[in-house]
């Protein structure tokens, strides 16, 4: 025992590192809510659906989610178990690294050894995805499991090959990369890792006979959905892989050293590198990960640690081990303030970011479940909270991750549109043919997503929809704001034809986007753009946007002449009444601001309350400074 306790002190500095970044960074992936919606709905007795009695395979972590489903039988909380289990496999991937490399280095580089275990454990990376929730951390611990089981020639190999297998559909890929790993630093036929490849594929029968017989396919939905042939996904999949090479893994360097000191290697680092460099190129390949915080490189992150600590022994080369050890130490701390420092903003930035959405997305379904009691029905681009509030409502995600349609018969690109979304199918005939009762933007009013944007093109869709929305602060001292969904006020009729130019979509983001930016006369320039460029009838809210830049810039009488032309097309535009309301209510005009009043307790009643509230506290605001003067 005391030989297992000196043989781990030299790691816990590493786990207790991890540890301070995993808690510091501590929260859950949003993704990680679709599983919870599958394992919620199994628990409840509906089956391992996404929506009672569709059998969609919308998930790619099965194992994980058989997991989860089992801590739930239990009686565990599964989102905490999921959390904690995630936990433990990325500090089970450091002390795996910390075994790989005694391995790996020889006993006179024994302190070099820790060095890839430091440069892991500090990686805030690591500590992002391990407490999120997603099977992350288990398939990295798996696939590194493989590769030290391969490299020991243990027959743990298989466990490790069954694990990654059941957790992720990559884990196929580890395998067949082991296999050819073998082939070509062994130049011979793989006879070891191809017996453990054989018995995995035969032990692996059963779950892919369930999964052919359940969901109808042995493929996972979202590979349908996410997958595609464009060279945009190798452009992609190539700025993926140089983001995290700049901020984590040294530019390279741990792939490019050992080239020029090939014949220096040992057989079984060679190994390692095929196998990172063969693994770096499937990631190029697919165009990387739509979650920018080096989600799939978390199962090479190892292997890439190894190789930046063998570039160093290479480059050290025959000096005298005295001056070795001293020319580790300096180079390693460096080294390691770096893999800290470098990709600290970028992760702390999305890990603020996601929190922040997640909080209004959960906002969102909790208000729109309050306000709506019927068994209504969403559509919508990112499911994962959003629709774990909502369990037994449909949830159709429009870009096809749960929904078999869009995601293996999506509409053609549209021409001349430019997104700079990864996921960009869509079917919008579709989607309004199955005329959802709500369809939330991910980013509010604002058409960002491709199957956001097409939904402008159709005159169906601007007919039947008007705005609902809910006031939202994310704390009680920060500034509020609206958070709105389309919401079906009229039948879907007509051909569903996109009739609406794409110009015109386009023009509108844009003046969207320069009014967030806070540039208001650029924000009108466009939206008088978009006007120009669409049919009759027009938006409504591309008008009632263009008003309210000009109340913004203190031009009040065109902004209400312009929400007043709004309210004479459709009255049904909520935002124009609240605005209009709030105006008489101050000015003490209220036979107007009664008129309103009632259209806004129809519309939104829920939100009255708030804006009688701000319009009587403006009032009196008002009449004070008149007083004062």
């Amino acid at each position: 025992m005391k030989n297992y306790f000196k043989a781990a002190l030299p790691i816990l500095p590493a786990l207790m590192i991890f540890g301070w970044l995993a808690n510091k960074l501590w929260f859950i992936q949003d993704d990680a809510y679709i599983s919870y919606r599958y394992v919620a709905n199994f628990l409840n007795g509906h089956g391992l659906v996404y929506n009672i009695g569709e059998r969609i395979e919308g998930f790619t972590n099965f194992g994980w989610v058989i997991y989860l489903i089992l801590a739930g039988a239990m009686k565990l909380d599964f989102i905490l178990v999921s959390q904690l289990t995630g936990l433990a496999f990325g500090a089970g991937l450091i002390i795996l690294t910390y075994l790989l490399a005694r391995h790996l280095f020889a006993r006179e580089d024994s302190w070099l050894a820790l060095l890839p275990v430091y440069l892991v454990a500090a990686n805030p990376g690591l500590a992002y995805w391990s407490p999120a929730g997603l099977e992350t951390s288990c398939f990295a611990f798996a696939v590194l499991a493989a590769l030290y089981c391969y490299l020991r020639r243990s027959r743990w190999l298989l466990l490790w090959l069954l694990v990654a297998v059941w957790v992720r559909p990559e884990g196929a890929l580890v395998a067949g990369l082991l296999v050819l790993t073998e082939a070509i630093t062994e130049r011979r036929l793989p006879r070891f890792t191809v017996r453990a490849v054989i018995l995995t594929f035969i032990l692996s029968l059963p779950f892919a006979l369930f999964k052919v017989l359940y969901y109808g396919s042995i493929f996972p939905n979202p590979f349908f959905a996410k997958t595609g042939a464009r060279l945009d996904y190798l452009t992609a999949g190539l700025e993926y892989a140089g983001k995290f090479f700049a901020d984590c893994g040294f530019y390279g360097i741990g792939l490019l050293v050992p080239l020029v000191f090939w014949s220096r290697m040992s057989r079984a680092f060679r190994a390692v590198w095929l196998f990172v460099v063969l693994y770096v190129l499937y990631i190029v390949v697919v165009g990387g990960d739509v979650l920018k915080v080096y989600r799939f490189f978390v199962p090479v992150l190892g292997g890439v640690a190894l190789l930046t600590a063998l570039s160093l022994r290479l480059v050290v080369g025959n000096v005298a081990p005295r001056t070795r050890q001293m020319i580790y130490f300096l180079v390693a701390v460096p080294l390691l303030a770096a893999t800290v420092w470098l990709p600290w903003n970028h992760v702390n930035t999305y890990n603020a970011t996601e929190k922040l959405f997640m909080r209004k997305m959960q906002f969102m379904g909790q208000r729109m479940r309050q306000s709506d009691t019927t068994n209504f029905s969403v559509a919508v681009p990112t499911i994962g909270i959003f629709g774990y509030e909502l369990l037994g409502h449909d949830v159709i995600d429009m870009l096809g991750l749960t929904d078999s349609t869009i995601a293996r018969h999506s509409e053609p690109p549209i021409a001349g549109m430019t997104t700079t979304w990864k996921e960009r199918k869509h079917n919008t005939r579709y989607l309004l043919t199955r005329a959802p009762d709500y369809i939330v933007f991910s980013t509010g009013v604002k058409p960002s997503a491709p199957a956001e944007r097409a939904l402008l093109l159709f005159p169906e869709f601007l007919n039947a929809y008007r705005t609902v929305g809910w006031y939202y602060q994310v704390n009680p001292t920060s500034t509020g704001s609206i958070v709105s969904a389309f919401k079906r006020v009229r039948e879907i009729k007509g051909p569903l034809v996109p009739t609406y130019p794409v110009e015109y979509v386009q023009y509108y983001k844009e003046g969207l986007d320069s009014y967030v930016a806070g540039n208001q006369r650029r924000a009108i320039e466009f939206y008088a753009k978009a006007l120009k460029a669409s049919p009759t009838p027009y938006n409504p809210y591309v008008i009632y946007q263009k008003a309210f830049s000009h109340l913004l810039l203190d031009d009040q009488e065109t902004a209400l002449k312009l929400m007043q032309h709004v309210l004479a097309q459709d009255s049904m535009v909520f935002e124009a009444h609240k605005d209009l309301y709030f105006f008489a209510a101050v000015t003490g005009d209220t036979a107007r601001a009664s008129i309103h009043e009632r259209w806004l307790r129809k519309l939104v009643p829920w939100y009255w309350p708030k804006i009688n509230s701000d319009a009587a506290k403006a009032r009196a605001d008002m009449l004070a400074r008149q007083r004062g003067q």
